[in-house]
């Protein structure tokens, strides 16, 4: 019998788009890197699976990736599979859950129970009124491999309900693949919705929004058409979140068909359960940029932010090398895809700001970060483009050592430190909320603070520069 369950991934990403193709699979190449070398990132195709309307699954390998198409962006559609562990026959086992475990169990297909709900809070978030929350849910027995649409609504029994009577705010669709001999996985395909925006009826244009007439469907009398929220408060940071923000901060009811929620999947009979979660995010608009602080980097600095402190850990210099070029290789992508000039810009707006709060000099908080360069001859983004030239050097680790050899300070003077809680005393320029030089520079953090790399990867830079000082000689 079945005896654990889980499904792989435990969290997956879908990506909006109005193409009815979905993008196909592909995997990050051999970057190249080198001294010389191109400075690009490389996208390979990988094994593709595709999913009919009658629920057939087949595998290809794919030719090419192609984000976009004449329709638009291609959605990013995940599948979920479900694992267990079971003891058949005497025999333990574990792995993909398939129709033969099953049987072997003394199941079937329809025995098992999958529920896919989502929503969408944004609104309800910032007006905290129940009429406003946008939600979806479909329950699924393992043998219905029909497409199921994610059909977004409002409590009705909320006072003015966001997405009235008789109207839905898709947000996306679920289909069970049928099990096959090449593929005979239990799986599910979460696909997202088109990327549409929706407002009230009756949106006046003056707005300056226009959404299409067949997505003006919301109530107009509900909360959050016409709610008013003041620049300051933290549902709202950073600022400018929804439209009508920029025109005193009184919001023109619009939403969008983003959402996040749970897959569960379950055999009754057994009295198992797993769940995982799904988030539908807008499309990646630089696939061939990676972001120097990933999920991973968040969850491996939760559970393993003390392997980096061990003796072993920092003696192995093929696994701290590794990792520290996979990180700069990291910001030079990033690098890629930012307007430093723009960042700059606004940091420094920002310092002036929160100078003029704290009664300190607006002068001094504007001096912290970077100067306006002298415009390179044919260049626009003179920041950007000596930013890059900088950081094309540093995922070639021998520069990068001797820099640090030569400098031991160097990682603890350029590197921002992850901002401590606490602290007593009145704020000074030395605050973590201003902005600097230091990098991460311009960049803000989701705590509305200037970026900064984990903990994790902070104390790993600065343990691989003191190892790489413990074999030079004094003074050299």
């Amino acid at each position: 019998m079945i005896e654990r369950l889980w499904i792989q991934p435990p969290l997956a990403f879908a990506r909006l788009g109005p193409s009815p193709v979905p993008c196909d699979n592909y995997r990050y190449g051999p970057s190249d890197l080198t001294p010389r070398g191109t400075g690009k990132t490389t996208v390979l195709p990988d094994l593709t699976l595709d999913l009919d309307e009658d629920g057939g699954l087949s595998e290809r390998p794919s030719q090419r990736v192609q984000f976009k198409d004449d329709i638009g962006w291609r959605p990013v559609c995940p599948y979920f599979e479900v694992h267990g562990e079971w003891t058949i026959d005497g025999e333990s086992g574990t792995g993909p859950v398939t129709e033969q475990v099953l049987t072997r169990s003394g199941l079937r297909l329809e025995d098992v129970r999958w529920e896919v709900s989502v929503a969408n809070l944004k609104a309800h978030h910032i007006t905290q009124q129940a009429g406003d929350r946008i939600e979806a849910r479909v329950d699924l027995t393992g043998n219905d491999h029909r497409r199921h649409v994610l059909e977004g609504r409002s409590p009705q029994d909320a006072q003015q309900p966001l997405v009235p009577a008789g109207e839905i705010l898709p947000l996306g669709s679920v289909q069970l693949p049928a099990p096959n001999a090449e593929l005979p996985e239990l799986r599910l395909r979460f696909t997202p919705a088109v990327g549409a925006v929706y407002g009230p009826r009756g949106l006046d244009p003056d707005t300056g929004y226009e959404p299409p007439a067949e997505c003006l469907i919301l109530n107009p009398d509900a909360a959050w058409c016409g709610f008013r929220v003041g620049s300051a408060d933290i549902r709202t940071a950073p600022g400018l979140l929804f439209a009508g923000a920029e025109n005193g901060w009184r919001s023109v009811g619009l939403v969008d068909d983003v959402c996040d929620g749970t897959v569960t999947v379950a055999l009754p009979a057994a009295g198992l359960t797993a769940t995982a979660r799904i988030v539908a995010a807008p499309p990646r608009f630089s696939p061939d940029r990676r972001p120097f602080v990933s999920l991973a980097d968040g969850l491996a600095d939760r559970v393993q932010r003390a392997d980096v402190h061990r003796p072993d850990y920092v003696e192995d210099e093929k696994q701290t090398a590794q990792e520290v070029r996979d990180l700069f290789e990291r910001v030079l992508e990033t690098m890629g895809a930012v307007n430093v000039d723009v960042q700059n810009e606004r940091s420094t707006a920002e310092n002036a700001y929160l100078a003029r709060l704290l009664n300190l000099a607006p002068a001094d908080a504007r001096a912290l970060t970077f100067d306006p360069p002298e415009p390179l001859l044919g260049l626009l983004l003179g920041l950007t483009e000596r930013g890059r030239r900088r950081h094309r050097r540093f995922p070639a680790l021998e520069v990068l050592e001797d820099m640090i050899r030569e400098d031991p300070d160097l990682i603890r003077e350029q590197v921002r430190a992850p901002a401590r809680s606490g602290g007593s005393g009145s704020v000074t320029l030395d605050s973590p909320r201003f902005y600097t030089r230091q990098m991460p520079s311009n960049m803000r953090g989701s705590d509305a603070y200037p970026m900064h790399l984990t903990r994790r990867q902070y104390d790993l830079l600065v343990r691989w520069a003191e190892k790489l000082r413990e074999d030079t000689e004094p003074e050299s």
